[in-house]
């Protein structure tokens, strides 16, 4: 009987999501192995390794993490990448282009995982898309900061590169200590992320998660009491969302501007209608499965079994 060795990235072996692709992989028929890559090494032997266009029979590069040599492997699903520095995280992006590039599926594509990370990226892209969002600016200036921070009145704060909800502020136009952390996260960062502050008759937000161009279900996350970030990592809880055709369409539309194969899908409800606030490119399905019973980690390991199935 022949296996199919996946390989899953993710920083702690005991990260729900990622023993959910574990037990869903070999309940399908295959064999997973996890992949920390902080435990990662790629040599370059520095011969020729194309000829006429083609790979020759050595490509010239090795891939070797936790003893495993990555180009043996069937496909690579990314969990968690970790993260220690810009270099570190510059060089794990490098990598991965470079698997995909020498014929590793690799799940969510690279691309895909850093137009995700990046949130200027992900509005960019959602714009293109037509994906209704929030009114969103980046800005290096502290003036034109200011300038739009003023403009909407109240706005959320976020890091470029952020997640599980670290790192936001809810900045308040003419508020004098408002004022102070936008100059600090300017002085900090060197720019700042703003996106106008939606008011809501209910401190929550959804949280759809999109498998192969379906959305698999969605759940309500609900900020603690008498807070308004609703990151279920930051105290938020998970209650069952219904799937209307509006917030079908929206999570598939925002997943494929993105390019991921999986990802969460963050939106508000408001007066006009849902909109996008964020796409996850490695989400974590616990909360999903928790509301919903839905395991999305057998839909992601069919997706990446089924053309060898």
């Amino acid at each position: 009987m022949s296996f199919m060795h996946i390989g899953i990235v993710v920083s702690d072996p005991k990260d729900w999501t990622a023993c959910a692709l574990m037990a869903s992989f070999t309940r399908n028929g295959g064999q997973a192995v996890f992949l920390n890559f902080s435990e990662l090494t790629s040599t370059i032997d520095g011969k020729m390794s194309y000829k006429m266009g083609e790979k020759s029979a050595s490509c010239g590069h090795s891939f070797c993490s936790n003893g495993v040599d990555l180009l043996r492997l069937d496909a690579l699903v990314v969990r968690d990448l970790g993260r220690r520095g810009v270099q570190d995280v510059a060089f794990r992006f490098e990598a991965l282009q470079a698997l995909e590039s020498l014929g590793l599926p690799v799940i969510n594509p690279p691309q895909a995982i850093a137009r995700a990370a990046n949130k200027f990226a992900t509005s960019l892209a959602l714009q293109r898309a037509g994906v209704p969002t929030p009114k969103t600016a980046v800005s290096t200036s502290p003036k034109d900061a200011l300038r739009i921070l003023h403009e909407y009145g109240k706005a959320v704060s976020k890091p470029l590169f952020g997640f599980k909800g670290k790192g936001i502020e809810l900045l308040k136009d003419g508020d004098e200590s408002d004022m102070e952390k936008l100059a600090a996260i300017l002085e900090k960062d060197g720019l700042v992320y703003l996106q106008e502050f939606i008011a809501l008759r209910s401190p929550r937000d959804i949280r759809a998660f999109v498998v192969n161009g379906k959305l698999m279900a969605a759940i309500y996350r609900v900020a603690p009491p008498g807070q308004w970030i609703t990151n279920l990592a930051r105290g938020g809880q998970a209650e069952l969302c219904p799937i209307t055709g509006e917030l079908r369409d929206l999570a598939v539309n925002a997943s494929r501007a993105v390019g991921a194969v999986y990802c969460g899908v963050d939106l508000l409800e408001t007066g006009e209608g849902l909109k996008v606030i964020e796409v996850n490119g490695t989400p974590s399905g616990k909360g999903i499965f928790e509301a919903s019973g839905v395991n999305v980690a057998d839909a992601i390991a069919e997706h990446v079994l089924r053309p060898h199935s």
